[in-house]
């Protein structure tokens, strides 16, 4: 009675004060991950050892992580509560990126919601953090991004991770379950 007594509870609560849900993280360790984005443009890409891999073919490559224009596979989030995107990635040229975005308040897409960022090339994996602070991304519920991996053909980028939470703890992947394990750990 007790442990019903307490389901209960917390479902109430969580009826009361919103669903409690996870911001999205993508971690490429499955290239089904990946299947149902759309809109993947002006790129070749491929996930291939938990990394996603994209080449830019024109001059303006994009995709949208975890869907589309109008779909998504994660829930809206507060830019308030989720204010930067974190990547563990490598490039192959110095270029800007950018990040197009639409909110529950404006669900127009447009250059008013965009965020630029220079991205540095790099021989390894980099830790980047893109701070999203154009356009009301802290001040509204995000719906939909677009992610910009490059403004010019031929930017060839490497990524091990994207999430709205956090870094993700790098993990070698040498492809031992024992030396897996033991990273994870």
């Amino acid at each position: 009675m007790k442990q019903f007594v307490i389901a209960i509870s917390l479902s109430l609560f969580l009826t009361l004060s919103g669903s409690v849900m996870a911001a999205p993280t993508w971690s490429f360790d499955d290239p089904e991950e990946i299947v149902a984005w759309e809109a993947l443009n002006q790129m070749e890409y491929s996930v291939e050892d938990g990394i996603f891999k994209t080449q830019s073919t024109g001059a303006d490559p994009y995709f949208f992580p975890g869907g589309g224009w109008d779909l998504a596979d994660w829930d809206p989030f507060s830019g308030a509560e989720y204010p930067a995107i974190y990547m563990r990635l490598k490039v192959n040229m110095t270029n800007d990126w950018q990040i197009y975005y639409i909110t529950e308040e404006n669900d127009a897409w447009g250059e008013e919601q965009r965020q630029n960022f220079t991205v540095e090339a790099a021989d390894g994996f980099t830790d980047v953090v893109f701070l999203m602070e154009a356009g009301g991304w802290q001040e509204h519920t995000v719906t939909h991004f677009r992610m910009d991996p490059g403004t010019i053909e031929g930017v060839i980028a490497e990524i091990d991770y994207m999430s709205l939470e956090g870094p993700l703890a790098p993990v070698e992947r040498t492809g031992k379950l024992v030396t897996l394990w033991g990273a994870l750990k």
